[in-house]
């Protein structure tokens, strides 16, 4: 009885013309789906629907067409905004888009570094910050500023790739599914203790997010600046069979103290507002003379300057060389 069910229903998904079907086939993996969508009435409406357009429609009917229509329903259905259908075109396009360096403005301000991180969209994203760490550390720099503000997020790898220079064997978060939760992963027992300042604002979000409240939470880093995004949940890719792709919410995220963010944003810890600046060096070296330029980076750079026993009014505008480092 349920092999006639299965065949049944294969015989209306397959049907390719008016009173023609393709032999029932249905895969083994999606037998169960199937079977579901058999025992519904909202099941057997879409199947009634869409052999009846095909049969009957006076119109053009294109099966590609109807279908890929139903699967944009279903996503709209969902509600969710951070759910996306990529049909054949916008999914090879998608692919075309190399991830390249990661853009990342690093700079030396006497013995204070100032990184900013635009996106986790390169999967070399905590490879490069690291790098630039490494650099501004050769050059003496003794407390550092990360400013993700404006930072979207990305692929979590990399911003669990970044914690991991700055925390010390820990955890850094949870992965939470319908299915429970697990670690996001343990820090490095080698982590770089260098006092350290993150700036955020209302656009910081997702894998932004992760970084900036893992490190709050742990007592690494204080926050500056505004409230962030609150987009405390994750996008797996399906690959679909006619080369499109479904980006669909399968995981949440929770802070290392279980806390979610979700909705509700970090809340800094000097909540200051200030608009961020160009990318050029030349501005953000200004920015210790003229701190007008951004208030929330010159707020850090003169607080850090107090903590590593330094006068703001003797910190040079400029790396030592006079040179900036500037998205390696």
């Amino acid at each position: 009885m349920q092999r006639n069910i299965l065949a049944a229903c294969a015989s209306l998904v397959f049907l390719v013309g008016p009173g023609v079907a393709a032999q029932p086939i249905v895969d083994a993996r999606y037998e169960g789906v199937v079977a579901d969508l058999m025992a519904t009435p909202d099941g057997l409406a879409f199947l009634e629907a869409f052999r009846a357009i095909r049969r009957d429609y006076l119109g053009e009917a294109d099966a590609e067409t109807l279908l890929d229509g139903a699967i944009r329903g279903m996503v709209e259905a969902l509600a969710d905004p951070y759910v996306r259908y990529l049909d054949v075109d916008q999914s090879a396009d998608d692919r075309r888009a190399t991830r390249g360096p990661a853009a990342i403005v690093a700079l030396a301000l006497g013995d204070l570094g100032y990184l900013r991180l635009e996106s986790f969209d390169s999967d070399r994203a905590g490879e490069s910050f690291f790098a630039e760490i490494e650099i501004l550390m050769q050059r003496g720099v003794r407390a550092l500023i990360v400013d993700l503000r404006g930072n979207a997020g990305g692929l979590v790898l990399g911003g669990l790739q970044v914690l991991d220079v700055f925390l010390s064997e820990v955890v850094l978060g949870y992965r939470v599914t319908r299915f429970g939760q697990v670690p996001l992963g343990f820090a490095n027992p080698r982590a770089e203790m260098l006092p350290l300042v993150v700036l955020i604002d209302r656009d910081t979000a997702s894998t932004a997010e992760i970084v900036a409240g893992g490190l709050q939470t742990h007592g690494r880093a204080r926050l500056y600046g505004e409230i962030s995004a609150g987009k405390g949940v994750g996008q797996s890719t399906v690959p679909l069979s006619h080369g499109g792709e479904l980006r669909l919410v399968t995981f949440a995220w929770s802070l290392p103290d279980g806390r979610s963010i979700d909705g509700w944003g970090l809340t800094p810890d000097v909540p200051l507002r200030g608009q961020v600046p160009a990318l050029a060096s030349t501005a953000l070296a200004r920015v210790v003379l003229e701190p007008e330029l951004d208030p929330v980076l010159a707020m850090a750079i003169r607080d850090l300057r107090r903590l590593v026993g330094d006068e703001l009014g003797r910190t040079p505008a400029g790396p030592p060389d006079g040179q900036a480092d500037v998205g390696r």
